[in-house]
């Protein structure tokens, strides 16, 4: 029994190393290769800053957005079932079976300024489409679910005996919710939060649709890096890879951290 073990466990080291270790390792190769006085002075690249500012600009906005309609969601669906609940709980998942490129392809014909909603705005003088207003609505749509499929399994396991005991006390209903679901969900809602903060940073298809690509104005960092790679500007690309895959990493072990959490109040829960 000993020897399989040992086979397999070396089987998932050498898989994980050769699809993980050794691409993110020659990342960090490449962006260091020609000293940390090159690479300091990539790093203050001006079209790489703005877009950094960018993607920390679309994350403001983008995540809270999503973390609002996860919890909101996630509530409706587990303490009030309706027909009309169990059917966004069944199409809620569509951003993650749609490719990011058709995303961004629904969102122009809907957004731009001869689309289905597009023209109202354009009307109204407001421009949504090559501009953050449609970059931040790309985010938002391909990382909805992130939050409220973590959400919605530990509510169902909770259930909702604290939160009835406590109205039957006299607690309002902000305070039931902030008070006790919050802090059954914590984790949960931070373990989604990852995640969401994952795919909005690295977003790359939907984002290059609707944002037109325009360096300087519309790049967030990963078109940014894209763009270094396609103009032959290489060591730049693999410097702002870098940033991403350190970002990447933090995230990964916040990821580990609110899983683990998530997994000890699910047993607690559970016993």
């Amino acid at each position: 029994m000993k020897r399989p073990s040992i086979l397999l466990r070396s089987l998932v080291i050498v898989y994980v190393g050769a699809l993980l270790a050794l691409p993110l390792g020659f990342v960090f190769q490449q962006a260091l290769s020609h000293g940390w006085g090159q690479f300091w002075i990539a790093l203050h690249d001006h079209a790489m800053d703005l877009a950094i500012i960018l993607s920390l600009k679309v994350v403001v906005l983008a995540v809270p957005l999503n973390v609002l309609f996860g919890v909101g969601v996630s509530m409706w669906i587990v303490r009030h079932p309706s027909p009309l609940s169990r059917f966004i709980d069944v199409i809620i998942d569509i951003p993650l079976a749609i490719s990011p490129i058709i995303v961004g392809l629904i969102l122009e014909l809907a957004y731009a300024q001869n689309g289905w909603f597009g023209s109202a705005f354009a009307a109204a003088g407001l421009r949504i489409m090559f501009s953050y207003p449609a970059i931040v609505l790309a985010s938002v749509f391909v990382s909805l679910p992130l939050v409220s499929r973590q959400v919605i399994p530990l509510l169902r396991e909770v259930g909702d005996h604290q939160e009835q005991t406590a109205a039957t006390l006299g607690a309002k209903p902000s305070r039931i919710f902030f008070t006790i679901t919050m802090r059954s969900i914590a984790w949960a809602a931070a373990y989604g939060v990852t995640l969401t903060l994952a795919r909005v940073l690295g977003e790359y298809g939907a984002v290059l649709i609707v944002s037109g690509n325009i360096a300087l104005i519309t790049q967030t960092l990963t078109l940014n890096i894209g763009a270094n790679f396609e103009s032959f500007n290489a060591y730049q690309g693999f410097v702002g890879a870098l940033l991403l895959a350190l970002v990447s990493v933090i995230v990964l072990v916040f990821i580990g951290v609110a899983r683990h959490r998530l997994e000890r109040k699910r047993h607690v829960s559970f016993v």
